[in-house]
């Protein structure tokens, strides 16, 4: 569970977007792993409205990338383990940290990890195409590494999490007879928002686009009541993606992007391409999870900066990769 320590513009999109199998040179893509073209452009980030950590709202300017369609599954971490015998944080630690009903924070669970979400006695089986998690930010950057891709950065999780729009966007809980739409084949505590704040109110306050999103339905923490038929994760592409083709940008799983956390670096971020400090002890991650409640947590929203130890890993936490790409690629 991540959560937060001391803690719109975009103005032109300048080729049109389209998903590719793409990688780079230095590692072998993984088969099966789509990723969308994103083209270069400019953006505000940040918010006026949400806590001290996302001020002031800056514009940056960002160079053209490759972001995967969809957040990384088991089958495709399955992959990188079996082919290099890589062996996780928590399986080293014996523990990933995970959900108890009724309790606001996580709690370690002994013997969880990636292959045993929930302790020992768990299983990934026949939940191939649900995102892969108990995987710190240093799993995620091996995979990365492996797959010949990297992961985002802050900056460019955000632009592609909006999609062209001015509004951030923020999760609207299924509702019955309100179906996701599936179009292709797959710690530390959050912060509060006050009680009883609906996700459309607060989306109106923050001038929010609201869409849907696996996240916490039912009384929050005690019982998730799952109407969109997901206790927990979902599979990849569950709901509807964004306008650029991207899946799950908000809710399911948090998302581990490649920057270091830092309160304050809104105020010195660079105009381009910005990567964020140079150190830290916590690093950044993006989107919410399924468990973020519409009355409790405020982090399935765009622009909430989520923080957490590198080497610490959750039952809500995942990440997908992003590529470089060449001039000729966006032509």
């Amino acid at each position: 569970m991540l959560g937060r320590s001391p803690i719109l513009f975009l103005a032109a999109a300048s080729a049109a977007v389209v998903a590719l199998a793409l990688g780079t040179s230095g590692g072998s893509s993984p088969p099966g792993a789509p990723q969308v073209l994103v083209p270069g452009g400019r953006i505000a980030l940040g918010s006026e409205i949400g806590p001290d950590d996302e001020r002031p709202v800056h514009e940056v300017v960002l160079s053209p990338f490759a972001l995967d369609r969809y957040e990384v599954t088991n089958r495709e971490f399955s992959r990188f383990v079996d082919a290099t015998g890589y062996v996780t944080s928590a399986e080293r630690k014996g523990y990933c940290w995970g959900y108890r009903p009724g309790e606001t924070a996580f709690e370690p669970v002994p013997g969880a990890d990636w292959r045993h979400p929930d302790g020992p006695g768990s299983t990934i089986a026949g939940r191939e195409d649900h995102p892969v998690v108990c995987v710190s930010w240093f799993d995620a950057r091996a995979y990365a590494r492996w797959a010949g891709r990297r992961l985002p950065t802050e900056a460019e999780w955000e632009y592609a999490a909006r999609a062209g729009s001015p509004s951030h966007f923020t999760a609207l809980p299924h509702q019955p007879g309100r179906p996701g739409a599936r179009a292709a084949p797959s710690g530390p505590e959050p912060a509060a928002k006050p009680a009883g704040t609906s996700a459309a109110a607060h989306a109106m306050s923050a001038r929010e686009t609201v869409v849907p999103a696996n996240v916490w339905q039912g009384p929050w923490p005690h019982r998730n009541d799952a109407t969109d038929g997901y206790e927990r994760t979902a599979p990849v592409g569950s709901f509807a993606p964004n306008a650029w083709g991207l899946y799950d940008m908000i809710g399911n799983v948090w998302e581990w992007t490649a920057d270091w956390y830092d309160p304050a670096y809104y105020a010195r971020s660079p105009r381009t391409d910005p990567k964020g400090p140079d150190n830290g002890t916590l690093r950044v991650a993006r989107g919410g999870s399924w468990f973020c409640s519409a009355a409790y947590c405020g982090a399935y929203s765009t622009h909430y900066r989520g923080s957490s130890p590198p080497d610490e890993a959750f039952t809500n936490v995942g990440f997908r990769c992003a590529a470089d790409v060449h001039s000729e690629e966006t032509r």
